[in-house]
């Protein structure tokens, strides 16, 4: 794809004073070739230069309107002659002019269903290129000859390079969207107010594992307003998002670059950079995103491991897990009260003072019954000695302390539990809850 820093539509309307002129066949006035006195011929060059500065070629059409507001001609231009001709009755003309490098790209509309207002769209399937449009109002006076420059403006804006650093060594995936942005242009150069879309892309892990890059030099139209931009980071637990809505338009004839830092205290600052060169002025916006703007969707399943911990179960309706400590917990066990309440006193004092993981509700609990079945039965949460067997882990059976274990015989894994004859051998590992 070729890009433009400029591009200048030089339209040159020789008016030239004659008796008679003849009308093309098929003209919009006159289903046959007829004479008509005072006509114009007019004669459009387009010039275009590319990035750095060489000649390009630009393939153009011009959608003539009269005074009274009917598109009576199409002109086109090809590849090789970048020349347009015509003739045309004295008449106040509006000129609404499309560029391309390859307008096969975009839909446009016929002469018989022209109006300003008709959309321009991309094509399905193709991808979005440099788009160039200009408007201009010519008054042909019967004897005179009249010159006509229109300079063409870029309709869309570069997504020029995107990169964000220092993002953690455990993501997997890192992705970028912007929306909302205009999906079409009217042909008189305005930007129907519906339908948009939204561009998302995904990055690339740099060498250095903490920058990820993406280069997709893509053309777009402009923002509706003041778009949201969003950052996503994948790791293996969760998918951690950052919004930000824009303080300026994503404008168009812009190349756009962003560069954003990760920080944990802070999440992602971006710093949006348009520059433009010969396409228009520099411009710089920087883009602050906050902890506060952080949402956090977790990878969550029962049974595997989450940032360290055993998911014992999890209740998507809900959305609650429950997490087992990732190892057992020190207690002071009792030497004289051996009471089941003076046992449970010596648990809860020891689980009191065991971190919590984010998102935690509530603090550590001894797990019920059934909780201690589930993490006993896999070994991602526990071990079998040489004997085939877990150690004794306390927990509850309605308010009932006791303790529990699995063991294997045959093949086959029995999960044993009971009460009483506790001892400090048995392995305290708590659980606590968790929304995400």
């Amino acid at each position: 794809m070729k890009l433009t820093y400029s591009t200048i539509l030089m339209s040159i309307l020789t008016l030239t004073a004659c008796e008679k002129a003849i009308v093309p066949e098929g003209d919009e006035f006159s289903t046959e070739k007829r004479v008509v006195t005072g006509s114009a011929h007019l004669n459009i060059i387009t010039n275009a230069t590319n990035r750095v500065g060489n000649e390009m070629n630009i393939v153009g059409k011009i959608y003539v309107f009269n005074s009274e507001g009917s598109c009576v001609q199409v002109l086109s231009s090809g590849e090789e002659s970048h020349q347009f001709s015509s003739q045309l009755p004295a008449d106040l003309y509006t000129l609404y002019a499309v560029g391309a490098e390859d307008l096969s790209r975009f839909n446009l509309p016929d002469q018989e269903e022209a109006t300003p207002a008709s959309v321009i769209s991309l094509q399905a399937g193709k991808k979005m290129d440099d788009l160039l449009m200009a408007t201009a109002t010519v008054d042909l006076a019967s004897g005179e000859t009249l010159n006509q420059n229109i300079s063409l403006e870029h309709k869309v804006f570069c997504l020029d390079d995107i990169e964000i650093r220092q993002v953690p060594a455990s993501a997997t995936r890192v992705e970028i969207s912007f929306a909302p942005i205009y999906s079409t242009v009217c042909l008189d150069g305005s930007y129907p107010e519906s339908p948009t879309e939204s561009y998302k892309i995904a990055l690339t892990k740099q060498a250095d594992g903490r920058t990820w890059k993406a280069k997709p030099s893509q053309m777009m139209f402009p923002s509706k307003g003041k778009p949201t931009i969003k950052v996503s980071i994948v790791t293996d637990e969760a998918t951690l998002s950052y919004s930000y809505t824009s303080t300026e338009l994503l404008e168009a004839n812009h190349y756009f670059t962003i560069v954003g830092t990760y920080q944990a205290s802070q999440g992602v600052q971006l710093t949006g950079i348009l520059t433009s060169s010969e396409w228009g002025e520099d411009r710089t916006i920087t883009f602050d995103i906050h902890e506060d703007d952080v949402t956090t969707a977790y990878h969550l399943e029962a049974g595997q491991l989450y940032n360290g911990y055993y998911v014992v179960s999890l209740d998507k309706t809900n959305k609650s897990a429950v997490l087992l400590a990732k190892e057992k917990v020190d207690y002071t066990a009792p030497t004289e009260d051996t009471s089941e309440a003076t046992w449970k006193s010596a648990l809860e004092a020891a689980m009191a003072t065991l971190e919590k993981p984010s998102g935690a509700t509530g603090n550590w609990r001894l797990p019920t019954l059934e909780e201690a079945k589930i993490f006993t039965n896999d070994t991602k949460a526990t071990y079998f000695g040489q004997s085939a067997c877990t150690p004794n882990f306390f927990c509850l059976d309605g308010e009932t302390l006791k303790w529990a274990y699995t063991r294997i015989h045959g093949g086959t894994h029995r999960f044993e539990s009971g009460t009483g004859q506790f001892s400090g051998m048995m392995h305290l590992r708590p659980v606590i809850d968790m929304k995400y």
